[in-house]
């Protein structure tokens, strides 16, 4: 498992734990601790959030750059045939 799926499983996992504390939150409120507990997942879900797409950011990077060696690497190679030829 890559580390970018397990930033999104991560990701998942944290939103649906989200979901049922709003869900609780509505139905019969929240005493202090219950809050922070709350609060403390919302935070790490967003920072998680941040991260994973931080780390798709540089995937897609990496892959613009590999597909533009590529291409030089192609051009390269036919005007070595080119010369050869």
């Amino acid at each position: 498992m890559s580390y970018t799926e397990l930033l999104e499983r991560k990701s998942e996992i944290l939103k649906k734990t989200v979901e049922n504390w709003v869900l609780k939150e509505n139905r019969d409120g929240l005493n202090l601790q219950e809050a922070h507990i709350y609060q403390n997942i919302l935070k790490e879900f967003h920072q998680n959030e941040h991260e994973l797409n931080g780390v798709r950011d540089e995937e897609a990077v990496k892959r613009q750059d590999n597909g533009s060696t590529e291409k030089e690497d192609t051009v390269t190679a036919r005007k070595h045939e080119a010369q050869t030829a």
